[in-house]
């Protein structure tokens, strides 16, 4: 395990890298000023630190199932001096275990999205690491779900997902009766397509016009 600085922030961490793309997506969400924000899958606690010092005034439920990423990310609230994030052991699958429905203000979560098919490369990683990355336990539906369970109505849920399922992803948010209206989509390289998307989605919303971004390289 190192301590590394990201910015004005520390981390302890592992295996695990911070990517651009996950910065990128936490600029993206956009939280209340005031009010409860729940996220679905806080990791080592990356957005989870750098969200709670964006809004002082927002309770931020901070969701984590893997018990290692748990230490890790009590041990990085603490570390940055985090003081409006309640870290939350909870397997998303079992939701209504662990929290109350129609709780959340804003939801939001980079889920594990690469599928299994994908995990040859990376086989010989730890377990950890394999679980908060690929969908070898849970699927990007279980969020979804979650999301619906924990959101007041006409409220905000914002998910990071890879490009080549953006079809399958916006039928299944409106099947648990989400509508997207804001879609962003990152590339890795010029001449490349895109790999990753974030899209904001409003519960119940009905007919939002959808406003498609792209990420702009330096």
């Amino acid at each position: 395990m190192e301590k590394v600085k990201f910015g004005e922030f520390y981390f302890y961490q592992s295996e695990f890298k911070i990517s651009s793309d996950n910065v990128l997506f936490f600029e993206f969400v956009k939280l209340p000023k005031r009010g409860v924000a729940i996220e679905l899958g806080a990791g080592f606690g990356l957005g989870t630190v750098i969200l709670a010092k964006r809004y002082p005034q927002t309770q931020i439920i901070a969701a984590e199932y893997q018990k290692p990423l748990f230490e890790l990310l009590k041990r990085n609230l603490e570390l940055n001096g985090v003081k409006n994030v309640k870290p939350l052991l909870c397997d998303i699958r079992k939701i209504e275990s662990c929290l109350k429905p129609q709780r959340a203000d804003v939801v939001y979560s980079n889920p594990p999205f690469w599928r299994r098919e994908f995990l040859t490369e990376n086989a010989k990683k730890g377990q950890v690491y394999i679980k908060a990355n690929y969908e070898v336990e849970t699927e990007y539906r279980d969020f979804v779900r979650a999301a619906k369970y924990l959101l007041k109505s006409y409220k905000d849920f914002f998910l990071m997902m890879d490009t080549p399922r953006l079809t399958s992803v916006l039928n299944t948010l409106r099947e648990f009766k989400f509508q997207p209206y804001e879609l962003k989509f990152i590339f890795p390289k010029r001449g490349k397509p895109s790999n990753v998307f974030f899209v904001r989605s409003r519960l119940g919303g009905k007919g939002e016009n959808l406003k498609v971004w792209q990420y702009t390289y330096p």
